[in-house]
């Protein structure tokens, strides 16, 4: 389902607003392993690769090899896009 957006005119204000109404939580079409869902929330609170690679006791290369993925799977080129697109189908809750 595609989100809705919606344009009006506030009249009192002279200007238009745009409202965005998600249709619904889009779901992923292929699921996230337990790894890069993990990998993704620590993103998510703003660490880096290389934190993330330390706290989780893995290398760099291989937090990056997880973000590739993931990007991959959700459509997304950013880590904020990915935070963003996550947070829309629930996964990071």
């Amino acid at each position: 389902m595609q989100p809705q957006t919606i344009a009006s005119w506030a009249e009192a204000e002279g200007r238009y607003e745009i409202l965005f109404y998600p249709a619904s939580a889009p779901s992923l079409d292929e699921p996230l392993s337990p790894r890069e869902l993990e990998v993704a929330k620590l993103v998510a609170t703003g660490l880096s690769s290389k934190i993330i690679a330390h706290t989780l006791g893995i290398s760099n290369w291989t937090v990056c090899t997880h973000l590739r993925r993931t990007f991959s799977k959700l459509g997304v080129t950013t880590r904020a896009a990915m935070v963003a697109r996550l947070h829309q189908t629930g996964s990071l809750r």
